[in-house]
């Protein structure tokens, strides 16, 4: 049954706060532990990934495909296959840092694909908002998803950029962004309820 305008708009804020916050801890962290120069490239590159999750739930939606929250969770077996390349990086004593990151990545690509990857969550929402709402509702919620996202990059940007956010992050070490990595991946196996197949 189609939703009120006002219960789209409601849901749709609702969906965006409770589904950003993982994917905005990480891009602070790659913003944090990047060259200043990239800071620009991993936002955008975390834009494009969020916008890829929501098309794909829109086309999802209008196609009334259904998607096992099981399968979407396999999604975070991309977060946990660049926490333990990370962590491999770090056995290599020289250039610890810069091993590390290029094993995870701190650019364009690998912002979007990270986002991508931990967006079993955003998927598993976004597809039941999308099919209770009508062209009105999707057009309202997108604008509060873009309304979302210009906040939260602005956020991204301002924190991962700011010097005692930069100086927290390099105190824990180069461990800390894998270990986020490793946590966001298993995260979203567990919600999805991906793990519980194999036993």
């Amino acid at each position: 049954m189609p939703a009120s305008l006002p219960a789209v708009l409601g849901l749709a804020a609702g969906a965006f706060a409770g589904t950003n916050l993982d994917n905005a801890a990480v891009t602070v962290a790659m913003v944090a532990t990047a060259p200043p120069d990239r800071d620009r490239r991993i936002a955008a590159g975390q834009v494009m990934g969020f916008a890829a999750l929501v098309l794909g739930a829109i086309g999802m939606a209008a196609l009334l495909f259904e998607l096992s929250t099981r399968v979407i969770g396999l999604l975070g077996l991309v977060p946990l296959t660049l926490g333990i390349r990370g962590f491999i990086g770090l056995r290599h004593p020289e250039s610890r840092a810069r091993v590390a990151r290029r094993a995870i990545g701190s650019g364009f690509f690998a912002a979007a694909v990270v986002t991508v990857a931990a967006g079993g969550d955003n998927l598993a929402v976004y597809i039941p908002l999308f099919r209770v709402a009508r062209v009105r509702g999707t057009i309202a919620a997108l604008l509060i998803f873009t309304v979302g996202e210009a906040l939260l990059t602005i956020f991204v940007l301002r924190a991962g950029g700011h010097p005692r956010v930069r100086r927290a992050i390099t105190a824990v070490g180069v461990v800390a962004t894998p270990i986020l990595y490793c946590a966001i991946g298993i995260l979203v196996l567990i919600e999805a309820g991906t793990l519980t197949v194999f036993w």
